[in-house]
């Protein structure tokens, strides 16, 4: 009897997810600006919502109000599964990182 998921299986797979790497595809970031972002992103997707995943529209408005709150204004951001980029960025101002598996994000200060 595997269905419906029991409060402990669903820790269980929150704890999955949560523990995933990052992964980083490419970035033109300080170390401490990638740190930064990597905990931004990773906030903005697991934060605690009532109505279970937040659409990808909203982690992306959250991680540029966090990004232009640490550093600096500026900063544009794309969440989601599909899409395609090509941006023009200041130096030491670009990501393209991974924090749920098939979930991208790109941010790019202009």
């Amino acid at each position: 009897a595997w269905w419906p998921p029991t409060a402990a299986m669903a820790r269980r797979a929150s704890t999955a997810v949560t523990a995933q790497k990052p992964l980083v595809y490419a970035e033109d970031l300080t170390d401490e600006h990638l740190d930064t972002v990597l905990r931004i992103c990773r906030d903005a997707f697991f934060a605690p919502t009532g109505e279970g995943h937040r659409p990808y529209g909203q982690v992306a408005s959250m991680i540029r109000r966090n990004l232009d709150k640490e550093l600096g204004k500026g900063w544009s951001v794309v969440v989601g599964r599909r899409f395609g980029a090509f941006v023009t960025q200041r130096l030491k101002a670009y990501g393209y990182i991974s924090v749920i598996s098939g979930v991208d994000c790109v941010m790019w200060k202009a």
